[in-house]
This record gives structure tokens, sequence and C-alpha cells, in this order.
């Protein structure tokens, strides 16, 4: 068992790195971190997630391995959902993580 946080966080980062290494995988996708692609400030896609916590209009919750990140703007639809990948447009006005797994 580890001793404390850090300790645990640093062997983490380096067994991902180690792996990476080996597989060719970039260290974010293999630690499960999401790639969010922002297109125009119309078209915002997160890859991968875990699925969504609200949704309005005006704000998307959207959970990811890092936390729950929200989307907000004007005119917001789900333009795509797969077990894989969120994919939403309308005028994205901002992003912000609304919480962490580290919290």
């Amino acid at each position: 068992m580890c001793s404390g946080r850090v300790i645990c966080m640093k062997g983490m980062k380096k067994a991902i790195a180690r792996f990476s290494g080996a597989s060719g995988i970039p260290m974010d996708i293999a630690a499960g971190l999401p790639e969010i692609r922002i297109s125009g400030m119309r078209t915002v896609t997160v890859e991968p997630h875990r699925g969504l916590r609200a949704f309005a209009e005006d704000c998307v919750l959207v959970e990811t391995g890092l936390g729950l990140l929200c989307f907000r703007g004007r005119g917001l639809e789900l333009k795509n959902m797969t077990v894989r990948e969120v994919r939403l447009t309308g005028d994205i006005a901002s992003m912000e993580m609304v919480s962490s797994h580290a919290d």
C-alpha cells in the first residue's frame, strides 16, 4: 500500500509512462484522460466520456475520467453520443471543470 497520495500518484504516472512507451499509445490516452476538441466555438467533442449528468440549452455537464466538465452557451444540442464520444453543437461560450476526482 502507498504511504502517501504523492507517492501513489508518482508510481501511477511512472507505470502509465512505461505502458505508453511500450505500447506506443500517447500518455494522456493511456491514462484515460479525455480529449476535448472545440471547432469554431460551434462544435465540441469529448472522448472518452462517462455519460451526461445534465443537459439544457445553456449548460451541459459531461462526466469524464478527469472529472465533471461544464459547457455553457446558447442553443446547445446533443449532436452525437456513442459509448466513447459526445458531440455537442451550438454557441459555445465557455468550458470549465466543476469537479475533479481529486476533490
